[in-house]
């Protein structure tokens, strides 16, 4: 038994080795063989980068490494079994694998053409700052060091140290009473101008006295309710809007969805008019059926492809409907949570996001961004109880 065991842990490093360059590199080492089939160095580490980060932390280290190549031995095995069994020539495979290379491809066109060749204009960025001025308005804010002490003798004898050439760090280290700041030679974090610091009894009215201090100033001992300070003022910022440079890529960034938007839908229509499209929409008249019925379809049928059908048909038709946001939730959530397609889902949110801003559904979006992919506990759909429908 020891023996396997210290086999498994060689191969492990040696693994780990190849990922991480112990020694000699070699060009591209193979790690394993599937019967006419290599999986080499480079194979393995593209694997591994492929992965989200919570994976890769869990095959970090000698042993993870060896996990990860097994899972690729087992499935590179899966894969020659089922092309030995035909099923690179099942309909259904072939099917799935078509519609799998269609969305890819729009996806990639989307990506590419038109959000990543959309642009915020810098005239466009300054019309936002200067219609929404409450928006980049910043409150009046201090950060300070001070130096507590008991009684006001030891504060003066503190500040003439400081006076006299100690740094003001050291002092507040070697006597400050404050144990919070202390260590960091009492340093306190920004504080606004109308707010108080209670844990050291300094209330908004003292506060408000310290801005009338000038940078670098070491203060007079000043007293507040739970004792005496020697204050020195590291910033100071007045009230008033945050400069447009400061803030500007944060508007461009807000402004982006709806010029992309705007980019899709004038791209959409170039390309309609190029592929010439006709849609006969004398008939389908009258056979739409009605948002709510729709949404009780998606709810009622356990058939994936049904449910995704249903909740796409009110997002197109009914874009302002009551169930709207809803259903461009679950599209999203089908296609993280069933169809494990994580680039579809996160398009679809990304969608939510976008076109219903003011949706209660949003934080669930954002939380769904984040964490797709990983473990999570089980989901009621939204229509359920979110909106008690």
């Amino acid at each position: 038994m020891q023996r396997k065991w210290h086999a498994l842990v060689a191969a492990a490093t040696a693994v780990a080795c190849l990922l991480g360059g112990c020694g000699k590199k070699a060009e591209d080492t193979v790690v394993a063989r599937v019967g006419g089939v290599s999986i080499t160095q480079s194979d393995l580490a593209e694997r591994l980068s492929e992965l989200p980060d919570f994976a890769q932390r869990q095959f970090a280290g000698p042993m993870g490494s060896l996990e990860l190549l097994n899972n690729m031995v087992d499935e590179e095995v899966l894969y020659q079994a089922a092309r030995q069994a035909g099923y690179e020539k099942d309909p259904e495979t072939v099917k799935l694998l078509e519609a799998m290379k269609r969305r890819s491809m729009i996806q990639a066109y989307y990506r590419n053409e038109i959000e990543g060749k959309t642009e915020v204009g810098e005239e466009d960025i300054a019309a936002y700052y200067d219609e929404h001025v409450e928006l980049f308005h910043q409150r009046a804010r201090i950060k300070f060091r001070h130096i507590m002490a008991a009684t006001r003798d030891a504060a003066a004898d503190a500040r003439r140290r400081v006076l006299a050439g100690e740094t003001f760090d050291d002092v507040a280290r070697a006597v400050s009473t404050d144990a919070r700041t202390k260590a960091a030679g009492g340093l306190m974090s920004s504080v606004h101008l109308g707010d108080a610091l209670p844990d050291i009894g300094m209330d908004a009215a003292f506060i408000e006295k310290l801005f009338g201090w000038k940078i670098g100033e070491t203060t007079d001992p000043l007293r507040s309710e739970k004792g005496w300070h020697v204050i020195r003022i590291e910033e100071k910022q007045e009230a008033g809007r945050k400069p447009l440079d400061e803030v500007r890529d944060l508007i461009a960034k807000n402004l982006k969805p709806a010029k992309t938007r705007e980019r899709y839908e004038s791209i959409l229509e170039q390309l309609k008019a190029k592929y010439r499209v006709k849609v006969n929409e004398e008939v389908f008249k009258g056979a739409v059926p009605s948002e709510e019925a729709l949404f009780t379809r998606a709810q009622q049928t356990t058939d994936v492809a049904q449910r995704l059908d249903a909740y796409l048909q009110i997002v197109m038709e009914y874009p302002d409907g009551q169930y709207a946001d809803d259903a461009q939730f679950m599209i999203g959530f089908i296609q993280s949570e069933e169809l494990r397609d994580y680039e579809a889902a996160t398009n679809a949110f990304r969608r939510l996001l976008q076109n219903y801003p003011n949706s209660e559904l949003g934080e669930s979006a954002r939380w769904m961004l984040e964490n797709m992919g990983k473990e999570a506990p089980p989901f009621e759909e939204p229509g359920k109880s979110a909106k008690g429908r």
